[in-house]
C-alpha cells in the first residue's frame, strides 16, 4: 500500500539514497536534487514543494518536487520525480504526478512545465510524461551539450 504525503525531515536519508540510485541522473543532477531536498526541508525557504510516496513497511518509494515559476500566474515547474528502481512500473510515479496535479488544479487553472533531456537515458521519462497527458511545448537544440536537447513538456490543468 502506497500513501502520498508532504515531505518530513525524517525522509531525508531515504530520499538521498533514492536519488543516488537513479540510473539516469548524472552526478550534477544528484547534487542538485539533494540541494532541492535540503532547501525544501529548510523552513526559511519555500521555493519548492515535495510530495513523498511511502510504501508500508518499505519506507520512501518515490517523490515529486515542484514549485511555482517566479513572476508568473499559476505556472509551475515539475523539477524532479523519482521512484525507487525496485518499485518501477508499479504506478508510484503516476500516483505522485496525479496528486501534484490534483493539488495544483484544485486552486484553479494552471500550467505545469517539465524539462528533460533528449538523450536515450531519458526515453522512459519522456514516454511517462506523454502517457500522462503532457505534450512537447518546445525543444531547445543542443541545450545541455552538443547532441543533448532540452525537451520542455506542458500540461494544462
Amino acid at each position: 500500500m502506497i500513501t502520498i504525503r508532504p515531505i518530513a525531515a525524517e525522509d531525508r536519508a531515504q530520499l538521498l539514497r533514492l536519488v543516488e540510485r537513479q540510473d539516469n541522473f548524472n552526478s550534477q543532477e544528484v547534487a542538485v536534487a539533494i540541494e532541492v531536498i535540503d532547501d525544501t526541508l529548510n523552513p526559511a525557504k519555500n521555493d519548492y514543494s515535495i510530495l513523498v510516496a511511502v510504501s508500508q513497511g518499505q519506507g520512501v518509494a518515490g517523490f515529486i518536487c515542484y514549485g511555482e515559476i517566479p513572476m508568473t500566474d499559476r505556472r509551475f515547474d515539475l523539477y524532479w520525480i523519482a521512484v525507487d528502481p525496485d518499485l518501477g512500473r508499479q504506478g508510484v510515479g503516476r500516483r505522485l504526478l496525479a496528486r501534484m496535479e490534483a493539488e495544483l488544479g484544485s486552486q484553479g487553472p494552471a500550467k505545469v512545465y517539465v524539462d528533460t533531456s533528449s538523450t536515450p537515458g531519458y526515453d522512459r521519462a519522456r514516454s511517462f510524461y506523454e502517457k500522462n497527458g503532457y505534450r512537447v511545448a518546445c525543444v531547445l537544440q543542443d541545450f545541455y551539450r552538443d547532441g543533448d536537447d532540452k525537451v520542455i513538456y506542458l500540461k494544462e490543468l
